[in-house]
């Protein structure tokens, strides 16, 4: 298996990231029912990665948390209501689900496809499988990356607000501060604006024709807003940017 883990899963497991303490904003609501919370991960001896849960509230009014952050009495969540379903969207975003889980443990679990064999001894959850129909009709819509490598992810689109939300098939980071930091997410392959890493290139989008069919479906959806773990939300020309970010990966049709 550890041949098969990317780069930043090695890395990542390698590094033992730790939650920068002094980093911890409230939820900020990007308009009702839906809210993103930023936290920043500290690698030791080197750079600080943003990550970012999304926080919906369903038409039921309970929540559901997609990637669930690390825990603090200053989180926030519990002010918005009440978390009934969690999300662990993708094979990396698992690093505080029990505890998550254990904070909340009347919320149904959801996971993407594969988890489960790569990362023992999670909680149960329901896997979001490729063509069946999601536990959200008429509320969230999805499209399924299937295993590369061991690791998958699942896209979600927010039909209410027109909100596509992705985890880690695509970087937004243009906004670093430190120089250091600059340097070196740019080394490794986190581009200047909203687009896939390196990473992402090599190991989730490495099987082109299921890249294809997954991202062909997200471009049929009425994107008004990017959300992404990591980096700065696209507000701005959403849709344009998206197709302009994975135009290799979308049929012509699908490009316009």
């Amino acid at each position: 298996m550890s041949s098969r883990r990317s780069w930043m899963e090695r890395f990542m497991r390698f590094a033992s990231p730790r939650v920068v303490d002094d980093f911890a904003p409230p939820p900020r609501q990007l308009e009702p029912g839906v809210w993103v919370l930023d936290r920043k991960l500290q690698l030791p001896g080197g750079p600080r990665l943003p990550s970012r849960s999304t926080i919906l509230r369903l038409e039921s009014g309970a929540l559901l948390v997609i990637s669930p952050p690390p825990l603090s009495e200053s989180s926030g969540i519990d002010a918005l209501g009440t978390v009934e379903q969690v999300v662990l969207p993708n094979g990396l975003h698992h690093l505080f689900a029990a505890e998550f889980t254990a904070r909340y443990p009347d919320a149904r679990l959801f996971a993407a496809p594969g988890l489960h064999e790569r990362v023992p001894g999670l909680p149960p959850a329901q896997v979001l499988e490729a063509g069946m129909p999601g536990p959200w009709p008429g509320e969230l819509e999805l499209a399924v990356l299937a295993p590369a490598r061991g690791i998958s992810e699942v896209v979600f689109f927010h039909l209410r607000s027109g909100t596509l939300i992705l985890t880690d098939i695509a970087f937004n980071l243009t906004n670093i501060e430190r120089p250091f930091e600059r340097i070196f997410w740019r080394l490794f392959g986190v581009p200047k604006a909203f687009g896939p890493t390196r990473n992402a290139r090599l190991v989730l989008l490495r099987d082109h024709a299921a890249a294809s069919r997954c991202l062909s479906q997200a471009a049929r959806w009425p994107i008004q807003r990017i959300v992404v773990a990591h980096g700065e939300a696209v507000e701005q020309n959403a849709k344009s940017e998206f197709l302009r970010a994975f135009a290799r990966y979308l049929p012509e049709p699908d490009r316009t």
